[in-house]
């Protein structure tokens, strides 16, 4: 596995100290490829142990690895991407995949639940966290969960009046496929947004809708836009807000 591969699953564990250290390294691996782990600490004003345990916690055996992992992936990153696709192709064809009974369901759920939780990793938990925030201002208590441990605690207690989003492009991450299972279990209503394709958490899914992109990737990390999740997550809250809004002004009436 990569460096990027690693930090990008790892970096929740580093606090800002170790931030500063891994920053250090990536914009001047060139300069100090050939120094010591001494030499290094020296230069950042910390001993050598807590390099070596920033290191353990991204997944190294220790910092030689760590350095080499970073020097192959700086020389992989001289390989340009082929960015032949626009964003916009992406949400037009996701908009195509919308059905609208589907989403009037995933709306009555949200409006029935007592708590709704996203789960998701990577550059998916930011889509997530925009509606969290837009779900709250209509007084739907709603909460976003990507670290591992965290999302597995949460599955875990649950309840049937419960509602938890799983949101993952390729429908296979692990993380959210565990976490899926120990949410089926409590029979909380599971609603799944994944690329259009035969996967793991769309099969868990009460309910699965479907997000259409391209994957991007620089060396092994994923860089590929999340903007159809953000589209579809967008279309459901203007879509609930219409129904809110609505039932509210005939109880006035």
């Amino acid at each position: 596995m990569s460096f990027f591969k690693k930090y990008q699953e790892n970096q929740y564990l580093l606090n800002d100290q170790e931030i500063e250290i891994i920053k250090f390294l990536i914009e001047n691996i060139e300069t100090v490829k050939n120094e010591t782990l001494k030499e290094i600490a020296i230069k950042r004003f910390v001993s050598p142990n807590t390099i070596v345990r920033m290191a353990k916690k991204l997944d190294f055996q220790g910092f030689s690895e760590l350095k080499y992992s970073l020097l192959q992936a700086k020389a992989d990153e001289k390989t340009k991407p082929s960015l032949n696709f626009s964003l916009s192709e992406e949400v037009l064809q996701t908009e195509k995949l919308i059905q609208h009974e589907k989403i009037e369901s995933v709306i009555e759920s949200i409006k029935q639940a007592d708590h709704v939780s996203l789960f998701a990793c990577g550059p998916s938990k930011f889509p997530c966290e925009e509606m969290k925030e837009k779900l709250r201002l209509l007084g739907i208590i709603s909460s976003v969960y990507y670290e591992p441990h965290v999302m597995k605690q949460r599955a875990k207690r649950l309840k049937k009046e419960d509602l938890v989003f799983v949101v993952s492009l390729s429908g296979e991450t692990k993380t959210l496929v565990d976490a899926t299972g120990l949410a089926k279990l409590s029979a909380a209503t599971i609603i799944s947004i994944t690329g259009l394709s035969q996967n793991t958490l769309a099969s868990l899914a009460d309910e699965s809708l479907y997000a259409y992109y391209h994957p991007l990737k620089i060396g092994e990390v994923d860089v590929t836009s999340r903007i159809s999740i953000h589209y579809l997550l967008n279309y459901i809250f203007e879509q609930l807000v219409s129904v809110c809004f609505s039932t509210h002004e005939s109880v006035e009436e």
